[in-house]
């Protein structure tokens, strides 16, 4: 989407801290054990450290992490560790500055790498790296991925490109598949072992082990849609509640929320 088409929402638009930590309570109190602070960039939001504060103070809360494009996570990664923040995912789809330049807009990359190496020192549970892999752009570096995730003792997450309703205009044949990820991490590996998580029946990435014990995972989302055990919803900045990502309408909540329901 071009940047004079976005749309900026009101301050008194977005639900507050206090608004976020209650309606988390409500839904803890309704079975949901995990929270997870994404975006957008969750980081663009001043004072985040206090949320997670909030949130991980919440009785019944399993896990609680963020998802980030790594470019403050800089200056945040010690203070949302120490405020009970467990695990970041970074986003990391090249190892070349002058593509992130050309297909994000941004000359941070340097940041980004920045914020891996904090994220480390700030001693997070676990650490993940997300790879998007579009042909044509970065599919020429997902082994090269794969080494800078084993060689710093983190998890890579390749994700198959996927239609975000028309804003990245999406084309099926830059999608580089699971079967096609797994056939060229073999070839340069050896066997690829698949790595079951009982714990975690629903989630989106099935994860992979290679013969030196490195683990890897794969969100196929274009090839093998996972939407039939999906348990995930998502509320919005300004208290929206969708229950699916591709969902075209969600439930207001910040009326209900705010008139005291």
């Amino acid at each position: 989407m071009p940047e004079e088409s976005y749309v900026w929402l009101p301050r008194e638009s977005l639900l507050t801290f206090e608004e976020l930590d209650r309606l988390a309570g409500i839904f803890l109190g309704l079975g949901a054990a995990k929270v997870r602070l994404t975006g957008g960039e969750p980081l663009l939001r001043h004072g985040l450290p206090a949320l997670v504060r909030m949130l991980a103070a919440r009785p019944g809360l399993g896990d609680l992490a963020l998802t980030t494009n790594g470019i403050l996570l800089g200056q945040n990664a010690l203070a949302l560790r120490l405020a009970g923040l467990r695990r970041v995912t970074i986003s990391l789809d090249t190892l070349r500055a002058e593509r992130m330049l050309s297909f994000a807009r941004s000359a941070r990359h340097g940041d980004v790498l920045a914020g891996i190496a904090a994220a480390q020192a700030a001693g997070f549970e676990r650490i993940k790296l997300n790879s998007v892999v579009i042909r044509g752009f970065n599919d020429d570096e997902s082994l090269e991925l794969l080494e800078f995730a084993r060689a710093h003792g983190l998890e890579l997450r390749y994700i198959e490109y996927m239609d975000v309703g028309g804003a990245t205009r999406w084309r099926p044949d830059d999608v580089v598949s699971r079967a096609e990820l797994l056939a060229t991490i073999g070839a340069r590996y050896g066997r690829v072992e698949p790595l079951p998580d009982p714990a975690s029946p629903a989630a989106p990435a099935e994860r992979f082990r290679l013969p030196d014990g490195t683990v890897f995972g794969i969100i196929a989302s274009v090839t093998a849609p996972f939407c039939s055990h999906c348990d995930r919803s998502r509320v919005t900045a300004d208290g929206t509640w969708y229950s699916c990502l591709y969902a075209e309408r969600g439930v207001d909540l910040r009326e209900p929320l705010r008139l005291g329901r």
